[in-house]
């Protein structure tokens, strides 16, 4: 199978094991920040020295030429002109695909290529290096490794994976997911100090999951079918309980065509798995969108016959009145009419409202789990579909995701 990544996406995956190979080469309380303040990745050693590693993915060029390093090597010069220890040692991890593997370092030439380039891209950043830099130093400080291939270098982050011994959780869709994720998670936190993580953080996290991840990053994988087949199968079980306080958030910029879907969506939800009268607890909604958009689809779900409830009185949202039990009129074994079959929440309006009362599994369609909600006590499923193909074949509500 071809991948269907982008060349964007297959950088940042690119990036994304590289960190994982690192984080798993490290010692346990070796210090890692991703996306670090110098580079893609920055190493803190035990003694404080420093190695900053910048990832470059170039896999549809035929051949390696300096000018493909500019800009790392540029911002590297500008690193290290500010730098007054000058201890930190540079790496620019590349992959072109007629490289073999090696590494060497950087050539004052080629930082005089740097600094000579006329590209109005670089301009400002030769501008910012403090002059004058000894090229020489700078250039045994920096080396250049040309890498493998992104399947590569995922089989060696994999292999690594598995030498943890992680026995609960198999490698393939469910270690390697996870990990790659939370590496993703990680490295889009605007702090500094969030993005800093060890190798025993990073196993005790592993070691705590049992679900695998299906993000925007997982789905680009090459073993996508066996990613989605694993979750639906996980998801099996669960979903056949009658009695489950199921509570969905929906991020509407994360999956495709979201509102010509969502109500077709909730509709077959309710139609599979809130239909028999031994389903007592309706499905809650949260949707990141503004309260006029919300009541938009409270009536458009109210003409394909689902009763919403939004737990607005008047102009105010009522916790109470959001979470109160459904009057449910029923004859012998059939429900002939509920008060209402869904909760529908605007999480932009009232976040905190999605946990007030704990639901038992929580399904983030979402390529990742907002900071605001509590995930205590709670089965947690992240779902990051592309589409509402695969959404509604993971939940068992189709039998194919194309």
């Amino acid at each position: 199978m071809t991948r269907v990544a982008d060349s964007t996406i297959k950088g940042f995956l690119y990036q994304f094991n590289k960190t994982m190979v690192e984080i798993l080469d490290s010692d346990h309380d070796q210090e890692i920040t991703i996306e670090g303040i110098i580079e893609d990745i920055d190493i803190t050693a035990i003694d404080g020295t420093a190695t900053a590693v910048q990832c470059k993915y170039h896999e549809s060029v035929t051949n390696y030429s300096t000018s493909l390093i500019y800009k790392p090597l540029l911002q590297m010069a500008e690193s290290y002109s500010k730098d007054q220890n000058k201890k930190t040692k540079y790496i620019i991890f590349i992959h072109v695909p007629t490289q073999t593997e090696a590494t060497r370092n950087i050539t004052p030439n080629e930082i005089d290529s740097a600094l000579a380039s006329q590209d109005s891209t670089y301009i400002k950043l030769i501008n910012r290096i403090q002059q004058p830099i000894d090229k020489v130093l700078f250039s045994n400080s920096v080396q250049l490794q040309f890498g493998p291939s992104l399947d590569e270098i995922e089989k060696t982050a994999k292999r690594k994976l598995d030498e943890l011994k992680i026995t609960a959780a198999e490698t393939e869709c469910i270690l390697y997911p996870n990990a790659l994720n939370r590496i993703a998670k990680i490295s889009s936190f605007s702090k500094e100090t969030e993005r800093k993580l060890t190798k025993l953080q990073f196993i005790r996290f592993l070691s705590g999951v049992s679900n695998t991840a299906v993000t925007k990053w997982t789905l680009a994988l090459k073993n996508r079918k066996e990613i989605l087949q694993t979750m639906r199968s996980q998801l099996q079980s669960t979903l056949n309980l009658n009695s489950q306080n199921r509570y969905f958030y929906f991020d509407q910029n994360s999956i495709d065509n979201f509102s010509e879907n969502i109500v077709s969506f909730i509709c077959n939800f309710v139609a599979m798995y809130h239909c028999k009268t031994s389903h007592i607890k309706p499905p809650l909604f949260a949707i990141n969108c503004e309260k006029s958009v919300l009541l938009d689809l409270q009536y458009r779900l109210y003409t394909k016959g689902i009763k919403s409830n939004t737990g607005i009185i008047g102009l105010n949202f009522v916790p109470a009145e959001f979470y109160k039990d459904p009057i449910i009129k029923k004859n012998k074994s059939h429900v002939e009419e509920r008060e209402f079959e869904i909760r529908l929440l605007s999480f932009i309006e009232n976040p905190e409202a999605l946990t007030l009362k704990k639901g038992t599994e929580l399904f983030f369609i979402s390529n990742e789990i907002p900071n605001a909600v509590d995930t205590s006590d709670t089965n947690i499923y992240l779902i990051g579909a592309n589409n509402f193909y695969e959404l509604e074949y993971i939940m068992h509500l189709r039998k194919t995701y194309e």
